[in-house]
C-alpha cells in the first residue's frame, strides 16, 4: 500500500507539472542523447575504419558500442542535416536545395514552421537542449525564430553561420548576438581554433546543465565544421602526419581496403581509381610533397575531433551521467573533392594549413578516403552516401562491441532516438524512415527501401539491391550483398528488377518533391551548376 500511495502522489506531481508547463516530463531513467556530426568526412577516416589517423576515442566508442557498415546519408551538408532534424527526406522538408521562394517546394530552402525539429520533439518531452556548430538549416533568413537553433527548440547555440576560416570565422552566433569578424586582420583571434571552439563551449553547456537543471536529461548536438574545406589545423598536430602519406593515394586506398576486410567491416572489390585522379608515381617529388601536406592536415583536423570527443566523453564520467548517456556519432556525406577557392583567399606560400591558406582535398585524397567505393560528396554512390555510424550506450542494453548490417539512413535517426527516450511521434507526419532500436539490441537485420536525389543524381536500394544513377548517364544496377564497390554494374542482365526499382524510385520522387534538375537553373541562375566538382 505505502508503495502504491508514493506511485500516485508521483503521478499527481507529474501531471500536476504537465498542466502547468504543457509538456511531459521524461521518466527519471531517460537517457540523455549527444549527437556528433561531422562534415565531410570519408567512409574510411577513422582509425577503427581502416586509417592512421589517431582517433582513440572514437574508436573506443566503436569498440564498446554498436556500429553501422550499411548506414547512409543524403550527400550533401544541408540535406543531411535537414534529415537528421525532421526525420524526413530533403525535399519532403523543403531542403534540398535552397534555392528560394520561386522554386518548387523542395528546394526552396526554409523548412515550414509546422514541421517539428528532433530537438522540439526532446524539449516537449522535458529535455534540455543545446545546439554547438554547424548548422546549415536556414535560408539565409535574419528570422531567429524560425529558422535558426534557438527558434527551433534549443535552449541555448553557439552557432557557425559563415566560417570561411577555421581561425577566424566571418560570422556566427552566440546566443542571440551575431558576431561578425573585423575586416582588419590584426584584430583577428590569435588563439581560436573552431572544431577546439566547438568542443570548449560542448563542455560550458554540459557542466552548466549539471550544475542547474541536473534533474532533466539533455540533448547535445555537436555539428563539427571539420573536415570540411578549408583544410586548416593547428601546425603541432598537422606536423605528426606529415610524411606520412607520401606513399600517395593509391597506397592509401589498398591499406585501408585491407584493414576494413580483414576487420569485416566492408567486403568488396576494390574500384579503380577515380578517372579524375592522375597516378601519384606521374607526380614529381615537389608535387608529392605539396600533396602529402594537404592529407596531412586532413588528419589533423580529424584528430582534433577525435581529441574533443575525448574530453567530452571524459567530462561525462567525471560528472557521473556517462553510463546512461547515448551518444551518437556520424558523418554528413562522403569526402569532397571539390576544388575551389572561398574566403580569404589562399596564398600559395603560406604553410599547410595555416591561416592565410584555403585548400582542399581534391580528387585523390578524396578518392582515398571513401575507400572501398566509389564518387564523393553530392554523388549518390557509396562513397558520396556511406558514413560510419556509431551508436554507444552503456545502460541501454544493446549489443556492443557489434559491426551491425542492418541497411540504416540518416532519416532513422528521430524515429530512433524517439524511441530510445520513449515518447511517440507526431501522428500527424508520416515518417519515412524506421526506429533501429530493436536491432541496436538484437542485431536482427531487416531489408529496407530507401531513396536519394541530389544535383539530378539518383538512387534507390531496396534489400540488396540498389540501382544508381549518375546525372545524365543511364541507370546502374548493382548487389550490395557482393559488391558494395559498385564494380560490376548488372542492368543489363537483370533488366527486369532494374526498371522495377526505377518504377519505385519514380513513384518516391512523384510523392516527395523531387523535380527534374534541368528545370531548376531557372529559379536561381546564379548558382554554379557547372563548378568543378572533382
Amino acid at each position: 500500500m505505502i508503495k502504491s500511495n508514493r506511485l500516485l502522489s508521483q503521478y499527481l506531481v507529474v501531471l500536476v507539472l504537465f498542466l502547468a508547463s504543457g509538456r511531459w516530463l521524461p521518466a527519471a531513467d531517460t537517457p540523455n542523447i549527444i549527437v556528433v556530426m561531422v562534415d565531410d568526412m570519408g567512409y574510411s577516416d577513422l582509425g577503427c575504419f581502416g586509417s592512421a589517423i589517431e582517433t582513440p576515442a572514437i574508436d573506443k566508442l566503436a569498440s564498446h558500442g554498436v556500429t553501422f557498415n550499411n548506414f547512409y546519408n543524403t550527400a550533401r551538408c544541408w540535406s543531411t542535416r535537414a534529415s537528421l532534424m525532421t526525420g524526413l527526406y530533403p525535399h519532403q522538408a523543403n531542403k534540398a536545395m535552397s534555392f528560394g521562394p520561386k522554386a518548387p517546394f523542395g528546394y526552396q530552402g526554409n523548412i515550414p514552421r509546422e514541421t517539428l525539429f528532433l530537438s522540439e520533439l526532446l524539449q516537449n518531452h522535458g529535455y534540455s537542449t543545446y545546439h554547438v556548430g554547424k548548422w546549415h538549416l536556414n535560408n539565409r533568413s535574419n528570422d531567429v525564430e524560425n529558422s535558426w537553433p534557438l527558434g527551433r527548440g534549443f535552449d541555448n547555440s553557439y552557432c557557425v553561420v559563415s566560417q570561411n576560416n577555421f581561425f577566424a570565422p566571418w560570422r556566427m552566433r552566440d546566443e542571440h548576438q551575431l558576431i561578425v569578424r573585423s575586416k582588419d586582420p590584426q584584430q583577428w583571434p590569435q588563439d581560436y581554433y573552431m572544431t577546439t571552439a566547438i568542443g570548449e563551449r560542448s563542455r560550458v553547456y554540459l557542466e552548466m546543465h549539471l550544475r542547474e537543471t541536473p534533474e532533466k536529461p539533455f540533448f547535445l548536438y555537436v555539428a563539427h565544421t571539420a573536415p570540411h574545406f578549408p583544410l586548416h589545423a593547428p601546425a603541432d598536430v598537422t606536423d605528426k602526419y606529415l610524411g606520412k602519406y607520401m606513399h600517395g593515394w593509391d597506397e592509401e586506398r589498398n591499406r585501408r581496403h585491407s584493414t576494413l576486410e580483414q576487420k569485416g567491416i566492408v567486403v568488396t572489390k576494390l574500384p579503380p581509381r577515380d578517372e579524375e585522379a592522375i597516378v601519384w608515381d606521374s607526380l614529381n617529388h615537389g608535387e608529392q610533397v605539396e600533396w602529402d601536406s594537404r592529407m596531412a592536415v586532413h588528419s589533423a583536423m580529424i584528430d582534433i575531433v577525435d581529441q574533443e570527443v575525448g574530453r567530452l566523453v571524459s567530462l561525462l564520467r567525471k560528472r557521473g551521467v556517462y553510463e546512461d548517456t547515448v551518444i551518437i556519432f556520424l558523418s554528413d556525406n562522403g569526402a569532397s573533392a571539390e576544388v575551389l577557392v572561398r574566403g580569404d583567399g589562399d596564398d600559395p606560400t603560406a604553410a599547410a594549413g595555416s591561416v592565410a591558406s584555403y585548400e582542399c582535398l581534391e580528387v585523390g585524397w578524396s578518392n582515398a578516403c571513401n575507400t572501398p567505393f566509389r564518387q564523393h560528396k553530392m554523388w549518390t554512390h557509396e562513397g558520396g552516401i556511406s558514413t560510419p555510424l556509431i551508436v554507444h550506450w552503456p545502460d541501454g542494453n544493446i549489443a556492443s562491441g557489434t559491426i551491425n548490417e542492418q541497411a540504416g539512413h540518416v532519416i532513422d535517426l528521430v524515429p530512433t532516438i524517439m524511441d530510445i527516450v520513449g515518447s511517440a511521434l507526431p501522428d500527424t507526419v508520416d515518417y519515412p524512415g524506421e526506429s533501429l532500436l530493436g536491432t541496436i539490441r538484437s542485431g536482427e537485420i531487416r531489408d529496407r527501401t530507401l531513396f536519394w536525389e541530389h544535383l539530378g543524381n539518383r538512387a534507390i536500394r531496396i534489400g540488396h539491391w540498389k540501382a544508381v544513377l549518375e546525372y545524365q548517364q543511364p541507370w546502374q544496377l548493382f548487389d550490395m550483398r557482393s559488391d558494395r564497390g559498385e564494380n560490376i554494374d548488372l542492368a543489363k542482365e537483370r533488366a527486369m528488377l532494374l526498371n522495377q526499382l526505377i518504377s519505385k524510385w519514380d513513384d518516391w520522387a512523384e510523392g516527395s518533391s523531387v523535380v527534374h534538375w534541368e528545370t531548376l537553373p531557372e529559379f536561381h541562375p546564379n548558382y554554379p551548376f557547372k563548378y568543378k566538382r572533382k
